[in-house]
């Protein structure tokens, strides 16, 4: 049986109560977009254990076990952003209900508030690498700047708590300007980019990103001699620490992270779903191009005739019949040169694919002989690449979205959805 542990913190991460008396509980897991939450109390109980019972940005954290002999593990922690009461129609109790994001709501916060044509607001650089110079910019603490680009620690996330990954220079390298806009909006359209790039060429990786949680416990801050980089020693002949060490005992933090080719594993070779092996529930296949783009121009600065602009077709798509070039028109004034626009294009290409989509319930089941075992947390997870057999084909299939939920009698749903990667 699966187990579960809730617990309700501050907003740095510091335990305040194990919410073991949750009338019903769910959350959602996701690889391109905002994750949720939601769980539900008895309101007049919880307010003697918490008062007040809600602030902003207090968070939920969710660990879940699969199976008897498997350690808890932490699905994910949920900044809470709207509670609600209202009286339960079936016993007139009042339930307090907390609605959280995850902490990828950190990105949507800050926008590239500094000038147009800046080194802040125009980069070339490797994808992954760009992303993460942005958010360093936009919202770590030591990195972050003002309008005017001066170092300004207001807009930065409190530090320790919050860190970006080191660069890996894994993605393929671009131009990009991007002034003000938000920054997990330019960060989805650097994702789209890559992946277009990477089906022009298979050599180009695809990056993804994530606001992932990490454990602070016993994390300390050394002092390090300028000099030497060495920790300095205190008359005692310890290790000079930094004021924010030993206030991060107890808590989780937060890392912004990318990853190239895939977010999760390539299980396509250890488990395949279908309605025979009765782990895929209620499928239907679809592939739309009824609001197909495959010839996008996209027009520059500049005004009439002199102002810039490139045509970037996907052949394939547009060659696929004699009627099929399906033209969309973006402007980019913010783009100077026709690198930076063929990179617009290449996004917009990716946004105007025919929508392939399997629709299915990726079943949590313990198996049996005549099916093979497909639990969550163990033979599948968030952002694997799976096999599905249906309509007589096999897809390959990545697992971008999972729903976990818990209802009042107690019963546990698990959905898996998808987006197609191949078609054998």
């Amino acid at each position: 049986m699966p187990e579960y542990e809730i617990w309700l913190t501050d907003d740095g991460g510091k335990r305040i109560t194990l919410l073991d008396q949750a009338a019903f509980f769910s959350y959602s897991r996701a690889i391109a977009g905002l994750g949720t939450s939601q769980i539900g109390l008895p309101y007049r109980e919880f307010k003697k254990q918490v008062n007040p019972p809600f602030a902003p940005d207090r968070r939920l954290e969710f660990w879940r076990s699969p199976l008897d002999g498997y350690p808890l593990r932490l699905e994910g922690t949920y900044l809470l952003r709207e509670p609600k009461i209202y009286t339960r129609e079936t016993d007139n109790i009042q339930i307090i209900e907390f609605f959280g994001r995850s902490p990828l709501d950190l990105l949507r916060r800050r926008w590239v508030i500094q000038a147009a044509g800046t080194s802040h607001t125009a980069k070339t650089a490797a994808i992954d690498d760009m992303m993460k110079a942005i958010v360093r910019e936009q919202m770590l603490y030591g990195f972050a700047v003002d309008q005017a680009g001066a170092p300004d620690n207001t807009r930065a996330y409190p530090a320790v708590e919050f860190r970006v990954q080191a660069d890996l220079s894994l993605g393929p390298s671009i131009s990009k300007r991007f002034a003000d806009k938000n920054v997990l909006d330019i960060l989805k359209e650097l994702k789209d980019t890559s992946f277009q790039l990477h089906e022009d060429n298979s050599t180009d990786r695809k990056i993804y990103f994530d606001v992932v949680s990490r454990d602070l416990r016993g994390f300390e801050i050394y002092i390090l001699d300028e000099a030497t980089g060495a920790p300095m020693l205190a008359e005692d002949g310890q290790y000079l620490l930094d004021e924010q060490s030993g206030k991060s005992s107890d808590k989780i933090g937060f890392e912004f992270q990318t990853f190239a080719d895939l977010r999760g594993l390539d299980r396509t070779d250890k488990l395949v779903f279908s309605v025979e092996n009765s782990n895929l529930e209620a499928p239907f296949y679809i592939k739309s191009h009824f609001n197909e783009s495959n010839s996008i121009i996209v027009r520059g600065s500049g005004r009439g005739e002199s102002r810039a602009a490139v045509v970037v077709d996907d052949d394939a798509r547009v060659n696929s019949s004699r009627w099929n070039r399906c033209e969309n028109l973006v402007s980019a004034s913010y783009e100077v040169d026709d690198t930076e626009l063929q990179t617009v294009g290449a996004a917009e290409l990716k946004i105007g694919q025919p929508v392939e989509e399997l629709y299915a319930s990726f079943l949590n089941t313990p198996g049996s002989e005549d099916a093979p075992r497909s639990l969550y947390g163990i033979d599948w997870d968030l952002g694997d690449l799976v096999s599905v057999w249906y309509a007589d084909q096999y897809f390959q299939c990545e697992i971008v979205i999972v729903y976990v939920g818990v209802d009042e009698n107690g019963v546990e749903t698990i959905t898996g959805r998808n987006t197609i990667e191949g078609v054998e």
